[in-house]
């Protein structure tokens, strides 16, 4: 049907039945605005603010093992004698020394010469917090690390790129 027939058919009903549709098409109207833009929004700010507790508890936690972190990169770098040792073997010998060497899920050469990058899986983090400390008695250095935190309490993902010590 064309727009002009309906514009005459509409024309041609009474006005007590022109109020009805034009009610009608206003009621419509009304509820399709709040099924498609009221109740999402309306889900989307209670799943926001059911999340915030659980963010502020994972950012309580990371500053917690933040404080644990600090010392260890504030203490005096010891270069130990690894000699000419590449970097990866350091790196995979120190991983089996803190047992933590079957969380490494990949192992990649860094941007820089010398970079070594590391994905861990669900790694203890004091676990991690060790590994770091040997790294850093054989003269190697945190250059970036992401960690995110799993379910578990303790148990972290980490993109971790290392370098030996300048």
């Amino acid at each position: 049907m064309e727009l002009r027939q309906l514009k005459e058919r509409f024309a041609g009903l009474e006005r007590r039945e022109r109020a009805v549709l034009a009610v009608g098409f206003l009621g419509a109207l009304v509820i399709i605005a709040y099924a498609t833009m009221w109740a999402p929004w309306q889900d989307s700010i209670a799943r926001l603010r059911n999340q915030v507790p659980v963010k502020q508890q994972n950012l309580a936690w990371m500053q917690q093992q933040a404080e644990r972190v600090k010392p260890l990169l504030s203490k005096g770098r010891q270069q130990a004698p690894s000699g000419d040792q590449p970097l990866l073997t350091i790196v995979e010998q120190s991983a089996s020394k803190a047992n933590i060497r079957e969380q490494i899920r990949r192992m990649a050469p860094g941007e820089n010469d010398g970079q070594v990058k590391v994905w861990l899986t669900d790694a203890d983090f004091d676990a991690w917090v060790i590994w770091l400390e040997i790294l850093r008695k054989q003269g190697v250095e945190v250059i970036a690390a992401t960690v995110n935190r799993q379910r578990d309490k303790n148990q972290v993902s980490i993109r971790v790129t290392l370098q030996r010590a300048a």
